[in-house]
């Protein structure tokens, strides 16, 4: 599987604002979230440490068990 993650990282405020925006949009659609395992995944994908591939997974695997 190749990964397309960017070689350079995003700096913490760019960070920030993706998270926002992703508690934004779930918000606007009525979720919020609160498990720490599900927040760790996204906050890994924000900083380009999984692609959106891999974040997919990694939250399909931790909710379904």
């Amino acid at each position: 599987m190749a990964r397309t993650i960017t070689a350079t990282r995003p700096t913490p405020a760019e960070v920030d604002e993706r998270l926002a925006f992703a508690d934004a949009a779930l918000a606007v659609a009525g979720h919020e979230v609160t498990d720490p395992t599900l927040r760790g995944i996204v906050e890994r994908a924000a900083r380009h440490e999984l692609t959106g591939d891999e974040a997919r997974v990694a939250i399909r695997r931790h909710v379904q068990g």
